[in-house]
């Protein structure tokens, strides 16, 4: 028989509720696919457009009379915006609805890539890519929220590494087609495809379930603004500190002034029920530690995306054939995602994180033993996207999964802000060693980037195989026929037990509906089964 549910708060007439058709839910899923990997590859076909606007930007009349310092403030301020934003941003998604944070982003980001377009000016184009920086850091984490919220819990590590892999293909297409766009309508048709793209999901978003809040009081808008700003000047400390001076005293003061912001937005969110920190995130088994590796995997790979170019380049090659020699990397990852996600299921995903690790170690040292572009270098491309695509599904999976539910937005906001931070610091890094390398020889900063790569792969490699072989290995016992019979027969007289509770319950409240006058109920029964 077919148990009739009550809704409780609903005036009217009672209406039990209708399955979905099959064919429907496939169809919900498949758009929240659809917005969540378009979404990534919106953000990272952006970040590829400014790396390759940046040169030709600076020739163009609006910042001619710029040096080349604060001509890269296109891309600081775009990558400051969303990583101070993201763990913000996701926890506000939690708390105030998933769809609602992404719909805004994407309005956001849309209109500040339209901003960036059309400028005419140097504070317009700013402008822009600040806009474009908020909604980037508002609808990353709530889109894959949003997916994980729906999907039952076996899809979901599958929908981790379709996400991870869409930001491998955002880089490609902007790889593949950045020069035609370039030749066709100068630098700022590097932005149209971001622009596009986040139009079109913006008009899908009403076909999203809605996602309401888990709270109904107001979120820490306090310890909120001490966390963005405590990450704001840690990145602008970072990422400026070469150009400033390490002992300057703008970068000491965003430095301290960072310190001090976190440790007051830490202290607020301890007290506060909604805070902007969600401690309870953080205590979490295994999130610690996806965080931890998520920042050296960040550090290890925003070297080898930022230097890659270089190191080409001062080998003679032109900017289509060095995006050729790249392509090898983003086509890498691709594949590498599902494939990490497939070994995630048979050896555990520590060991997806150290497979990942030893093939980002592993061409790294390619590229050390090969300081000139050769075959070797092809196949070192082929292992650093293989281990990026492993890297990013085993501690994006391994950080959402240790989450709640009701925490995937901001588990998602986590590990990315720890992976952005680990960028800036690793290329601030790197951008120190190639004007004071420690190593001699052809290259030499480039070479002792790739030294500091290879540490950051070794750590996290050797923390992923010591929690490999500490995580105990359970075997489910064997039951014999007549166990398994025992427990059958215990397990259907459980479920008969449970039936005619509801059962009664059931009948119980038609009664009392009946004695409140409510309608009769019976037209909306189901026909008993046995």
């Amino acid at each position: 028989m077919t148990l009739t549910p009550v809704r409780e708060h609903v005036a009217g007439p009672f209406v039990g509720p209708v399955a979905r058709p099959r064919s429907q839910v496939r169809g919900r899923f498949a758009v929240l696919r659809l917005i969540a990997c378009g979404v990534v590859i919106a953000i990272m076909a952006d970040s590829t457009a400014t790396t390759l606007a940046i040169p030709v930007l600076s020739r163009d009349p609006i910042a001619a009379s710029l040096p080349m310092a604060e001509v890269t403030w296109v891309s600081t301020i775009n990558f400051a915006a969303v990583a101070a934003l993201l763990a913000t941003a996701g926890r506000f998604a939690d708390l105030l609805g998933r769809r609602s944070v992404l719909a805004f982003g994407l309005a956001l980001y849309g209109l500040g890539a339209a901003a960036v377009i059309a400028t005419t000016s140097w504070p317009l184009l700013l402008g822009g890519r600040l806009a474009q920086g908020v909604g980037a850091a508002l609808m990353f984490p709530a889109s894959l929220g949003l997916l994980l919220g729906e999907l039952p819990a076996n899809r979901r590590a599958g929908a981790v590494a379709l996400w991870s892999a869409s930001s491998g293909i955002g880089c490609l297409a902007l790889q593949a087609g950045g020069g035609l766009l370039v030749a066709e309508y100068g630098w700022r048709g590097l932005f149209l495809p971001s622009a596009g793209l986040a139009a079109a999901l913006l008009m899908l978003t009403p076909a999203l379930p809605r996602s309401l809040g888990q709270v109904r009081r107001v979120p820490d808008v306090f310890g909120t603004v001490l966390l963005v700003g405590a990450i704001a000047a840690a990145v602008l400390a970072v990422s400026q500190g070469g150009t400033w001076g390490w002992t300057d005293l703008r970068t000491i003061g965003c430095a301290l002034a960072a310190a001090l912001l976190l440790a007051g937005a830490i202290a607020t969110s301890w007290r506060h029920a909604a805070g902007a920190i969600d401690i309870r995130l953080w205590r979490r088994p295994g999130f610690l530690w996806s965080g931890g590796a998520s920042l050296l995997y960040g550090a290890a790979s925003f070297v080898v995306l930022a230097l890659g170019p270089l190191y080409l380049k001062n080998s003679g090659f032109d900017p289509v054939t060095i995006g050729l020699w790249l392509t090898p990397i983003s086509l890498a990852m691709i594949g590498g995602s599902p494939l990490a996600m497939l070994a995630g299921r048979r050896i555990g995903l520590n060991a997806v994180i150290y497979a990942g690790a030893l093939l980002l170690g592993g061409g790294c040292a390619l590229l050390l033993a090969n300081p000139y572009p050769t075959v070797w270098t092809l196949v070192a491309a082929l292992m650093l996207g293989f281990g990026f695509g492993a890297l990013s599904t085993g501690t994006s999976t391994v950080g959402t999964m240790a989450a709640h539910p009701t925490q995937y937005a901001s588990a998602v906001g986590a590990i990315n802000t720890a992976r952005m931070l680990g960028g800036a610091i690793g290329v601030a890094g790197a951008s120190a060693l190639v004007d004071q390398p420690v190593l001699d020889g052809p290259m030499p900063g480039f070479a002792s980037a790739m030294v500091g790569c290879l540490i950051a792969a070794v750590v996290v490699g050797t923390v992923a195989l010591a929690r490999v072989a500490g995580t105990p290995r359970r075997r489910t016992p064997r039951l014999s026929r007549r166990e398994a019979e025992a427990e059958l027969i215990m397990l259907r007289r459980l479920l008969a037990e449970l039936r005619d509770s509801f059962v009664q319950v059931r009948d119980e409240a038609e009664e009392e509906l009946a004695r409140f006058g409510a309608r009769d109920l019976s037209a909306h029964r189901t026909p008993e089964r046995l």
